[in-house]
């Protein structure tokens, strides 16, 4: 299995933060992921077969060939299935929001069909990736759509979310939405408002990943010390609730997510 972290266009730096592309040829076992949330809004396109994804009933399904993903609260398991090759835009916080002209709480916890959004052109996009051969040529085909789909939003409610997540990844998630607002100075209603439309979830649910992110990097930066001392320095006083926490978001205790998961791309993914 290849994999590969790819910069972005100059022209569109300010909104996505990286690709990330995978290939397994057919005869490769099939790989299973564990998905866990990060912050960001992603778009993938599969150029060959699409991934499994487990369903919380144990039903499988196919993901379509493009989807888009809004911020997830909770984890969810793929595989391949056979020869796999998919391209993953991976947005800033702030950045799909510029690319999309619907609420991004629409597409919460979800992956959508990007034809239900885009109809023919999408399927066009496709025909195009699966026709390339180089990976360079497949980023610029999805490079040409997004440049095309681009309508920068200037206003004082995407520059109240910037400083808002500013506070929040300062503060390493450790601060509560009424703080958050107070520092503000705009409303607890206002501000998830502006939060829901702009990125998808609301100031509570975006602290929360952002300390369960922290919580992650932190584990995976020392292994050696006991489950008290992170929580401790990551802002709980129970480490019942610590475990809670880490369990809803990835499906394992922390001492399980150690053993059974890479913490490789981590930095990357998080970006913190």
């Amino acid at each position: 299995m290849q994999f590969q972290f790819i910069q972005p266009h100059e022209a569109l730096k300010p909104y996505i933060k990286h690709y990330w592309t995978m290939e397994s040829s057919t005869f490769e076992s099939d790989v299973c992921e564990r998905v866990i949330p990060t912050a960001n809004v992603q778009l993938m396109f599969h150029y060959h077969k699409p991934f499994v994804v487990k369903n919380n009933d144990s039903t499988l399904t196919h993901q379509p060939k493009s989807i888009i993903s809004g911020i997830n609260n909770s984890y969810f398991d793929v595989s391949t299935s056979g020869q796999a090759g998919v391209i993953a835009v991976v947005f800033n916080p702030t950045g799909a929001c510029h690319f999309f002209r619907f609420p991004l709480m629409e597409v919460e916890n979800q992956s959508v069909n990007l034809r239900d959004i885009f109809n023919k052109e999408v399927m066009q996009i496709e025909e195009k990736i699966c026709n390339e051969t180089l990976m360079g040529r497949r980023i610029e085909v999805i490079e040409d759509f997004l440049l095309k789909k681009l309508l920068p939003i200037h206003n004082s409610n995407l520059l109240l979310i910037q400083n808002s997540i500013n506070l929040i990844k300062q503060n390493r998630g450790q601060i509560s939405a009424l703080e958050l607002s107070g520092k503000l100075s705009v409303t607890t209603k206002s501000l998830e408002r502006k939060f829901s439309v702009l990125l998808g979830k609301t100031p509570k649910q975006f602290i929360k990943l952002i300390r369960f992110q922290e919580v992650v990097l932190d584990i995976s930066r020392d292994r050696n010390i006991d489950l008290t001392e992170y929580a401790y320095r990551n802002g709980y006083f129970d480490q019942s609730h610590f475990i809670k926490d880490f369990k809803n978001y990835t499906g394992y205790t922390p001492k399980e997510f150690l053993s059974l998961c890479s913490c490789d791309h981590l930095a990357t993914d998080f970006g913190i």
